[in-house]
């Protein structure tokens, strides 16, 4: 008998124990690469949604802190009426009967950018004035069953008794002006070099009256029926007239007019989804009829541990959008905790 020679006497294979060592093996090699994967897969994700749940704190805090800044800016002293309610501090704090360990904090001020601005000088000891309004109509804005306290050019506090159903108007004041007030309105474009400028009105401006357009200050040199003649630098020979073109409808001398209003903030809920109710920090504008903006959803707490005026301590607590099935306090949601403090300058 011959013996088969080469590579057909060496033939050979795995064995059936080799094979389930290797498949076993791998199978080790994998599990543990997938559970790695898995473990930077979650820390990933808790790690992005921590860093969600402190943007939302941090985006409830700026608000908070800018009109909490502003708190008692333009309110007169003593009580105030705002849409049937009184209010006599311009921070009131108070625990919320709805949510648990937060508080219910209430600004009063006048708060955000004006109302409206003068359209012609006011003098001191007048008790009206004629204003344009910035967006609705006067009489929608300063209400007498809303709020009727306005701050004038930043000085006077006082409240308005009528208002005109028009955007621009006159309003009656409860009280005299304590200041004079020159101002008016382009009632035409002027181009950079001007030296006349026309105005709606150059009723109570005087020879001598310092105004500002943009960026240049006008030194009034005569007023006409219709224009003032201006100088923008005295003590150089010569009138080089304004650095910047303005539009027809520019305010001279802008003097803004204030709403006082009282803020309301509180944590709601949002029901509209049962399964998953969402909690947020809410603004209340209370002249603007209980109107709630959503300021920033997943906040859980909002806390005043310290109001020792000037200074007033605030924290605001949020949570993560889904739960970290290995975290078990907090019904397994992560919190994140801001705390800030502030001086208020307006009491």
């Amino acid at each position: 008998m011959r013996r088969k020679k080469g590579s057909e006497a060496c033939q050979g294979g795995l064995t059936l124990i080799e094979l389930v060592v290797a498949l076993a093996i791998g199978l080790v090699v994998i599990g543990a690469v997938y559970r790695t994967f898995s473990t930077q897969q979650r820390t990933y994700t808790v790690q992005e949604q921590v860093a969600e749940a402190q943007q939302n704190a941090r985006a409830a805090m700026s608000i908070l802190m800018r009109d909490l800044r502003m708190a008692g800016y333009g309110k007169p002293e003593g009580d105030v009426q705002i849409s049937g309610e009184t209010y006599n501090h311009s921070i009131d704090v108070a625990k919320d009967p709805e949510q648990e360990d937060s508080d219910l904090i209430t600004l009063v001020g006048c708060f955000g950018s004006p109302k409206g601005y003068l359209t012609r000088t006011a003098d001191k000891g007048e008790t009206q004035i004629e204003v344009r309004s910035t967006g609705n109509e006067l009489s929608q804005i300063f209400r007498a069953d809303a709020s009727k306290y306005i701050f004038i050019g930043g000085v006077d506090k006082l409240a308005v008794d009528d208002a005109p159903e028009s955007v621009k108007g006159v309003l009656i004041l409860n009280g005299p002006l304590t200041k004079r007030y020159p101002t008016g309105v382009l009632s035409g474009g002027v181009d950079p070099g001007a030296t006349e400028i026309p105005l709606e009105t150059t009723e109570g401006l005087r020879a001598g009256d310092v105004l500002f357009l943009g960026e240049d200050r006008l030194m009034v040199r005569d007023v006409g029926t219709e224009t003032i003649t201006i100088d923008i630098d005295p003590e150089v020979a010569g009138n080089q007239g304004i650095s910047t073109g303005h539009p027809e409808g520019t305010c001279v001398n802008p003097i803004p007019v204030y709403r006082l209003t009282a803020l309301l903030y509180s944590i709601e809920t949002d029901d509209s989804e049962p399964k998953r109710p969402i909690q947020y920090l809410s603004r209340n504008d209370k002249v603007e009829g209980d109107r709630r903006t959503k300021l920033a959803e997943y906040i859980q707490k909002l806390q005043v541990p310290l109001y020792d005026p000037p200074l007033c301590t605030i924290e605001v607590t949020a949570r993560t959008r889904v739960k970290d099935p290995d975290y078990r306090e907090n019904e397994g949601y992560r919190t994140r905790t801001l705390k800030s403090q502030v001086k208020l300058r307006n009491l």
